[in-house]
């Protein structure tokens, strides 16, 4: 049994003592209601807070993992060499430009 398995069934048996207690309790629905919404309440506030600390070593972590790297470091070097330079054109004349003029007819 891996630990992901065992801590994921033990949070579940955990949860559904929790749930069978609340039932079984001697209290007023009304009362078991404001418990059932208070306790509702913090186990949301606790995965908030479990949620908030994951992203933060997920950034953490990714930013050690980028700074680590070689790459990100290293300027970007562009050479120009006959291959990846356009050539000149080889005409030496300004090239003819004709242009067609309207005739103005009345």
């Amino acid at each position: 049994m891996s630990k992901q398995t065992f801590g994921f069934g033990m949070a579940l048996g955990a949860l559904a003592g929790a749930a069978a207690a609340y039932l079984f309790a001697p209290q007023s629905g009304e009362e078991f209601q404001r418990d059932l919404k208070d306790k509702a309440q913090d186990t949301k506030n606790k995965a908030v807070v479990k949620f908030d600390e994951a992203v933060l070593g997920t950034e953490m972590w990714l930013d050690q993992k980028m700074a680590d790297n070689e790459f990100n470091d290293e300027p970007i070097r562009y050479e120009r060499t006959p291959e990846n330079v356009a050539p000149a054109p080889d005409y030496t004349e300004a090239p003819d430009v004709f242009v067609e003029e309207e005739s103005i007819t009345d």
